[in-house]
């Protein structure tokens, strides 16, 4: 690292300071599923709320960006009511762009300031605030929770995240160093490449083993350098970056009249996923919830939360129990794996990979070997707890066990412990999507649209997909009109027009004709199928 690689004076022009910093780099905007109507319902009814279902409900984003984490929901869901806001022109005429695309009528998008939302807006079921509290002042803060308690119906809940201590604490180191070396710059280009100048130069000088620092300096590099500019720029050289305890965030809460309900990813808030001897400590010292997460919060380090609202004075019960599971969807992409030999499992112990949060489970319960077998082979269908039970219920009569009270409160109490530790996700509305390739298939406009530009596409669950591009290409095509046989051709006439050109060693190859090129559509088209089947992206 040379002198030259770190130049911090300013040079060339500079930008009108009166733009908004997200009209001059746009953020990517995309889906976030912890945000969705669909978890934030579930949460609430689990502990003991009654929110408003999901198909006719009002959702309110703050910090809608580019509509990628609104627009999707306002597809899958056109029986309910849509806004997004936003302080970024550019962001807010991008959204535009693609509801006017997708013909949508039930979305409404404002570029607005969050500082002037007035009565006006109206009440909403869910809001979301996703990716902004930590990067606005506190006036502004203090406005979203006023937002928050203002506009919420009485069952309503509000998701707000942010960064946390202790763990932003050493990051916050970082980005003040970062920040002190762009602090002469401000071209967004330049302070993003001397900022990457510097964690190298850090990188270089400090030794990873060199104790607590030397491992954040790397391990902050190995996490930056993998991510875009645009995420460096707003995340790290914002001018505003607010860290809080969790106590701090709730305590703030409260003065505006809310409490605190959940996190979006509940495995979090289970004392059981830690070790027995820390669960035990963390019971007996934080008689309560707010305590007992703080508590949490320093034992894990923990830098982000997204933490669900709701009115103060709503009734709230998180003692989860048999009836907890009525009405209920259970999803997972559970699939067996090879038994740690260095463990000592009873024999007939079947181990299992939760594959998307990496969780396990290890039993030898014929019961639960079947409920698991079956969620994986559903997914990325949810399969209603009653299917669930009736499937349990047959293995059971096969092993002489046909009390079924006794069999359903024991299934209930394993499906509980399975979602509070990460394993299995709940929820109470059906499937929106389907595994069938039918004769006609059919793709979300979202996704479609996406696809004629980038490989990373929204599913069903709200979820980025990402694609090869030869998938990519077919999918534009997967619209609900056209049959299989007219997707190969579209497949076919792309090879021709040279929108896609095969390719063998990394070296361009002419179309073929005839049988071939239809074997080779047919297989393509086949085989882009299973893989949408699989990666929740048909539709019925």
């Amino acid at each position: 690292m040379t002198a030259e690689n770190m130049q911090t004076n300013e040079s060339n022009e500079s930008l009108d300071a009166s733009k908004y910093s997200y009209d001059i780099v746009p953020y990517p905007s995309h889906p976030f599923r912890q945000t969705h109507p669909e978890r934030l319902h579930a949460i609430s009814r689990m502990f003991g709320m009654s929110p408003a279902e999901i198909n006719r409900c009002r959702v309110l984003e703050i910090g809608c960006a580019g509509g990628g984490n609104i627009i999707p929901m306002a597809e899958t869901l056109p029986e309910s009511q849509f806004v997004g806001i936003d302080l970024s022109q550019r962001h807010i005429e991008s959204a535009l762009s693609s509801v006017e695309k997708l013909g949508l009528t039930n979305i409404e998008l404002k570029h607005l300031d969050v500082m002037d939302i007035d009565s006006s807006l109206g009440k909403f079921d869910y809001i979301i605030c996703h990716g902004v509290f930590s990067w606005v002042p506190p006036e502004v803060q203090d406005k979203i929770l006023a937002v928050c308690r203002d506009h919420l119906n009485p069952q309503g809940v509000a998701l707000v995240s942010y960064n946390t201590l202790p763990g932003w604490r050493l990051r916050g180191a970082i980005r003040d160093m970062m920040s002190y070396h762009v602090r002469n710059l401000s071209d967004p280009k330049k302070k993003v490449q001397q900022a990457r100048a510097l964690l190298e130069f850090l990188a270089s000088s400090v030794s990873a083993e060199t104790g607590a620092y030397g491992k954040m300096i790397h391990s902050e590099l190995s996490l930056l350098k993998n991510q875009t500019d645009n995420y460096l720029y707003h995340d790290h050289l914002e001018m505003n970056n607010y860290q809080f305890y969790f106590h701090q965030f709730i305590e703030q809460a409260n003065k505006h009249d809310l409490q605190y309900l959940a996190e979006s990813h509940i495995a979090t808030m289970w004392t059981g996923n830690f070790a027995k001897d820390v669960a035990q400590t963390l019971e007996r010292i934080a008689p309560d919830i707010i305590q007992r997460e703080q508590y949490a919060d320093f034992v894990r380090n923990r830098m982000f939360r997204q933490t669900i609202l709701c009115a103060k004075g709503t009734k709230i019960d998180r003692a989860l129990n048999e009836n907890t599971l009525n009405g209920s969807w259970i999803s997972s992409p559970m699939r067996r794996i090879e038994k740690d030999p260095d463990k000592n499992f009873p024999e007939n112990t079947v181990s299992f990979r939760n594959l998307q949060t990496n969780q396990g489970l290890n039993t030898s319960d014929p019961l639960m070997i079947t409920v698991t077998d079956f969620l994986g082979e559903q997914f990325p269908l949810a399969v209603s707890f009653e299917d669930l039970l009736a499937r349990v219920q047959t293995k059971a009569e096969e092993l002489g066990n046909v009390d079924m009270t006794q069999l359903r409160r024991a299934m209930a109490n394993n499906i509980i412990h399975l979602a509070v530790g990460g394993v299995v996700e709940l929820s109470y509305t059906p499937n929106r999507f389907t595994k069938e390739i039918s004769v006609k298939p059919k793709i979300s406009g979202v996704a479609r649209l996406q696809a004629a530009s980038v490989d990373r596409l929204t599913n069903a669950r709200h979820e980025i997909i990402k694609l090869d591009d030869l998938t990519r290409h077919i999918v534009t095509m997967i619209d609900g009109e056209k049959t299989h046989h007219e997707i190969r051709n579209g497949l076919k006439d792309m090879l021709h027009n040279g929108k896609l050109t095969m390719r063998k060693d990394g070296e361009a190859m002419p179309a073929p004709d005839g049988e071939m090129l239809e074997k080779i559509a047919t297989e393509a088209v086949a085989k882009a199928m299973e893989r949408l089947s699989k990666a929740a992206m048909l539709i019925g």
